[in-house]
């Protein structure tokens, strides 16, 4: 009897352990998220965003405790679809996701990022450039530029990872990292750079003729269709939730908004 009550006690112990680093990295997670999504929803500001209606079933995505990802979608001429997603996995981790689709008219890469809070202050940091057409411009390098001496800064940190088909469109000075708490405020900081400097790019672009926009047009969408073919992290998990049709819609339509 003795012995029961302490494995009980003991079980009971690390239950309580577990709940409170859940609740503790849950808190953590929403506070980043909010540093975040303040300084997004403060840069786009004078794009004139309008509300995208996303379809209803794709509105809210859940997978509990897997995944339970809310989208947020709008546009303005520019910047043709800008996607922000709030996302929560295993009822505990924050995930910041921020995807800008630039429109055909324009020399503008696909801007994606992910932050995901950890328990124990651990951080996922995801920041790509993703130019598919590799048009180069003047105005384009010269943000390029910024982005470059941003990356930098994170050079030494531990990889997060990549896939080999990546290099044929995600540039050589997006971020793939892990970091830790202590790196908050440098990374926020990183990040607000690295948005201040595309969205620059994006007001000073000029329009193109048509047969580049056409090639820009196309850039988009092998990169999709890439995507779809040889997966990812976020698509992987959205074909487990919504199965392989259903990945392909919401990737196409919701992601990119290609269809």
């Amino acid at each position: 009897m003795l012995i029961l009550k302490i494995v009980l006690g003991l079980i009971l112990a690390l239950i309580l352990i577990i709940a409170a680093i859940a609740v503790n990295t849950r808190m953590e997670g929403e506070k980043q998220y909010a540093k975040y999504a303040a300084v997004t929803d403060a840069a786009l500001k004078p794009f004139m965003l309008k509300p995208y209606q996303v379809k209803a079933q794709y509105q809210r995505v859940q997978s509990v405790p897997l995944m339970d990802i809310s989208v947020s979608s709008s546009s303005s001429e520019r910047l043709a679809r800008v996607n922000s997603l709030d996302a929560t996995m295993m009822l505990c981790m924050k995930m910041f996701t921020l995807m800008i689709r630039p429109g055909y008219d324009f020399n503008i890469p696909v801007l994606s990022v992910d932050f995901i809070f950890l328990p124990f202050g651990k951080r996922i940091y995801i920041i790509e450039i993703i130019d598919p057409a590799k048009i180069d411009d003047a105005n384009k390098q010269a943000f390029y530029a910024k982005m470059k001496s941003q990356s930098a800064r994170v050079a030494g940190y531990p990889s997060a990872g990549t896939r080999d088909w990546y290099k044929d469109f995600v540039t050589d000075f997006s971020i793939h990292c892990k970091a830790e708490k202590k790196d908050g405020e440098m990374l926020l900081a990183i990040y607000s750079s690295y948005l201040e400097a595309y969205l620059s790019m994006a007001k000073n672009a000029q329009q193109l003729p048509p047969e580049t926009s056409l090639k820009m047009k196309e850039g988009i969408e092998k990169y999709v269709s890439t995507l779809l073919l040889q997966g990812g992290p976020a698509v992987d998990v959205f074909k487990k939730i919504l199965g392989p049709e259903g990945q392909k819609e919401y990737v196409r339509t919701v992601m990119f908004g290609l269809d």
